[in-house]
């Protein structure tokens, strides 16, 4: 984790102990979320450009520590499924050529948010959330399309291994939606949040030329779509 990331997760942790104070008053909410995604890569050095963005989806569990009656910490857990496209320099012996590569990533991603809501219209209320994400890396697949001039396009299809990938990704999460109240215990929330990465998702140097890394982030775009309990 940056040292920027760490200061501010310590002071919202104790702004939000020193708020709630483990009173038996704080209301906690529990739920389940699934949201469908746009994801992409966002190359950063030369000769690496970015070459489209891919569906994903992702699900997991939501805890929300209520400290007031429009304030909470949101945090949880969830299992993300990943993608984007780049297209780079390559070298596989003998052949010198271009790289079109897919990735896939399979990250557990920890989010830990501020929750602000408005009072209830009717049926509806109203939220912003701003927080970090960090993901852990469980898997990385990646579909190849190597592109000579003498051997036309091979095709590979194989896991990256940990030399290749980045095993944590911080984030900066925001997000927005609704809650429907359906009775005194059961809501239903949508909404729409963004990931920005705030490092690289890739490790190691460019097999064609030595001075260049494989350097991109990964940002990604989502329909939330859950029930609080």
């Amino acid at each position: 984790m940056t040292k920027i990331t760490i200061r501010l997760l310590a002071i919202s942790l104790i702004f939000f102990f020193t708020k709630a104070g483990f009173s038996q008053n704080s209301p906690v909410r529990l739920g389940l979320r699934v949201a469908p995604c746009i994801s992409w890569m966002n190359p950063n050095e030369k000769n690496y450009i970015y070459n489209g963005a891919a569906t994903g989806i992702s699900f997991g569990f939501i805890s929300e520590f209520y400290f007031t009656e429009h304030y909470a910490l949101s945090t949880g857990f969830n299992f993300s499924f990943l993608s984007g496209n780049l297209q780079f320099p390559y070298a596989l012996s003998p052949d010198i050529g271009i790289l079109d590569r897919k990735y896939n990533f399979r990250y557990l991603e920890i989010p830990l948010m501020m929750k602000m809501k408005t009072k209830q219209y009717g049926n509806f209320s109203f939220f912003g959330q701003i927080g970090f994400g960090t993901g852990f890396n469980l898997r990385t697949k990646v579909t190849d399309n190597f592109m000579t001039q003498d051997h036309g396009t091979i095709t590979d299809m194989k896991n990256l291994n940990t030399s290749e990938v980045c095993f944590i990704r911080e984030a900066i999460l925001v997000g927005l939606g609704t809650e429907y109240k359906i009775d005194e215990s059961v809501s239903l929330i949508v909404g729409f949040s963004y990931s920005n990465s705030l490092n690289n998702v890739l490790l190691g140097k460019n097999t064609k030329d030595n001075s260049l890394s494989n350097r991109s982030s990964l940002n990604y775009a989502e329909l939330n779509i859950g029930v609080l309990f």
